[in-house]
């Protein structure tokens, strides 16, 4: 098994292929006002990331490949702006617009992407894969988010006065580390105390909720189900008290 704190390079070189693909939806979809027309779902069947535009910009993770429509495009040995170029002759008026900031990578600067050690691809993408079943156990709307590169949904209570989202990161600045997380809104002051299965803790640093890092090799499945338990009893909503439609932004920062 892939130690989940040596996967950061390949996180870095998908994050940059991500933004590839999400040019697609950003610009010549139909855009929406809490940005969904450039998030992804995970597509079981396709074992990728897939916009809902008629264009099916999307990124198979496991080797690091890009889609669009019927059409694939392995980027490894390939450059950033070969990419695009390859985007732009078959999807005219694309443009090239990028989350800001991203995190830095050689990809970035000009260099190519490096598909080689396929298994620390393969690994990520088993994230990803596990992340849409689980998480679609908690509710049905889940979207990868091309800025930070994590796979969450947002449950909404009384009317989108209160939030749960729960996702998944494959890691970041704070974390270099694929992590599951639940977070609440509105946020309570004091540090929570109800107990978390599945290997979860409560983070208290930067944001509050409910974490369960890869490398604890704990149960994901128990810790999203008692982590939305414990953050229900905290912000006073009830099991009966159905979650309804949101967009799934949950990122915990």
């Amino acid at each position: 098994m892939i130690d989940p704190r040596t996967l950061t390079d390949a996180r870095l070189h998908l994050h940059w292929a991500l933004q590839l693909a999400a040019t697609v939806g950003r610009t010549l979809g139909c855009r929406a006002a809490d940005d969904s027309h450039t998030s992804f779902r995970y597509d079981l069947v396709a074992d990728a990331l897939v916009q809902d535009s008629p264009y099916r910009s999307g990124l198979r993770l496991r080797d690091l490949t890009l889609l669009l429509g019927d059409e694939e495009l392995p980027l490894h040995g390939r450059t950033f702006d070969e990419a695009f170029a390859w985007i732009a002759e078959r999807a005219p008026g694309v443009r090239r617009e990028l989350n800001e900031p991203l995190p830095q990578h050689p990809v970035g600067a000009g260099a190519a992407f490096d598909g080689s050690d396929r298994d620390q691809f393969e690994a990520l993408a088993d994230y990803y894969r596990d992340a849409a079943t689980l998480l679609r156990e908690l509710h049905d709307d889940v979207r990868c988010w091309p800025h930070h590169f994590d796979i969450a949904t947002l449950m909404e209570f009384d009317g989108g006065a209160k939030t749960i989202g729960a996702g998944l990161s494959p890691g970041d600045e704070m974390l270099d580390e694929p992590y599951w997380y639940v977070n609440h809104w509105p946020r309570t002051s004091a540090t929570p105390s109800p107990p978390l299965a599945g290997g979860g803790s409560w983070n208290t640093e930067g944001w509050l909720g409910a974490i369960l890092p890869a490398s604890r090799n704990g149960d994901a499945r128990e810790f999203l189900r008692s982590a939305v338990a414990a953050s229900k009893m905290l912000i006073g909503v009830s099991d009966e008290l159905s979650a309804a439609a949101a967009p799934s932004v949950s990122h915990p920062r």
